[in-house]
């Protein structure tokens, strides 16, 4: 049943087609908490408007806007993380430790052990868009995971060399099915800037149902992730970089048509769809894919530029680059750490594309490939 709900008023989305400010990615630290309209944002987006400046806002983001205008934040003040201190939010996370905690000698693989042993995960967690991270390690103390599972594609092999990617390396952690899944494309570029040592690497610890879209095997459809969403609670891990481009799938316009409603041409203003033609023509969708929201519960999805899909088939595109937001109900308890969501019960993790018969991958499993032995001791 295709899916008429917006994401935005029409409003907003033409304020935010026009030459309006658009700020990603530049947030700010302010001293204390001064007065103010403060805003956050979980699973989904939130648009932050005053007079011509916008801000969008993704998961995990906060902003703040007084008489000086809009901004986006770096920390959350500590008065919006009160969901965190529920017992529904302390109950269902994983234990931490901090990664002044590891012993000397392969690191790397101490965390990954103690994510899928125990499961416990490092916090603070590093503000990798800013530089921050975990360790510092070599190219050969990465590649011990290294595998051809993804969780996302960059819009080109340009957009990985973009000066607005964080030169950080992530690995990320899929405690469900024991899954270590290196930024196998990313490395390649950041071995050239580092010379293959002392790479910045960030550790990402997924929630139990969450995992890799290459968990689906390759080519998955829309229908695929939303029924493994919806009967079966697994959901699929974001992209890093959506304002680089970074997606999830591709579907075909078809599958875009059967799912949405997508308008007809002679539907879209004519100002609005020559603007479209022309950044996609510049730009194609290497400034901001799709986005595709899941709505947990609720056996349906809704996208955000249905116009955008329009204009792109009438171009030749066939397929839609496109990222997937999971919008559950425990969006305020999922902000707090990785762990167990609400109404989940994690005994396994069973994929859509698996074998005939249903292959069962079940925590513990072991799906990640042994890590090699600590070398021995020299006797000289």
């Amino acid at each position: 049943m295709k899916q008429t709900m917006k994401l935005l008023p029409l409003m907003i989305g033409s304020l935010l087609a026009s030459s309006a400010v658009y700020a990603q990615n530049t947030c700010e630290e302010l001293e204390g908490t001064p007065p103010g309209l403060y805003t956050t944002t979980d699973e989904g987006r939130t648009i932050l408007i005053r007079d011509d400046e916008v801000i969008e806002l993704g998961p995990g983001d906060a902003g703040f806007a007084d008489e000086s205008g809009v901004k986006c934040i770096q920390r959350i003040p500590q008065f919006m993380d009160w969901p965190c201190s529920t017992d529904a939010a302390r109950s269902r996370k994983f234990a931490t430790y901090e990664i002044d905690d590891l012993a000397d000698g392969n690191k790397a693989r101490q965390v990954v052990q103690r994510y899928f042993d125990v499961p416990e995960v490092i916090e603070p967690m590093p503000r990798w868009k800013e530089g921050e991270y975990h360790l510092l390690l070599d190219q050969a103390d990465i590649l011990q995971f290294s595998s051809d599972e993804y969780w996302y594609h960059p819009a080109s092999p340009d957009s990985l060399r973009d000066v607005r990617r964080p030169k950080t390396l992530l690995i990320s952690l899929y405690v469900g099915v024991n899954q270590v899944v290196v930024d196998q494309q990313h490395l390649r570029v950041l071995n050239e800037e580092y010379g293959g040592e002392n790479i910045p690497v960030v550790f990402e610890f997924n929630d139990s149902n969450v995992v890799p879209i290459s968990y689906f095997g390759p080519n998955v459809s829309l229908e695929e992730v939303l029924k493994a969403s919806m009967e079966r609670g697994i959901n699929v891990d974001s992209a890093p970089m959506w304002e680089l481009g970074d997606y999830n799938i591709h579907p075909t316009v078809e599958e875009m048509n059967k799912y949405f409603d997508i308008p007809a041409l002679e539907d879209i203003p004519p100002e609005r769809r020559q603007a479209l033609e022309d950044d996609l023509a510049e730009n194609g969708f290497s400034s901001k894919p799709v986005f595709v929201s899941i709505l947990s519960g609720s056996e349906s999805m809704v996208v955000d530029q249905p116009q955008r899909v329009a204009v792109a088939a009438s171009m030749g595109y066939e397929n839609i680059p496109v990222h997937l937001t999971i919008v559950q109900p425990d969006i305020l308890v999922q902000r707090c750490g990785p762990g167990t969501p609400a109404g989940f019960s994690q005994t396994s993790i069973s994929g859509e594309t698996t074998p005939p018969g249903g292959a069962v991958v079940p925590p513990g499993g072991g799906t990640m490939p042994p890590p090699p032995p600590e070398p021995e001791a020299s006797d000289s």
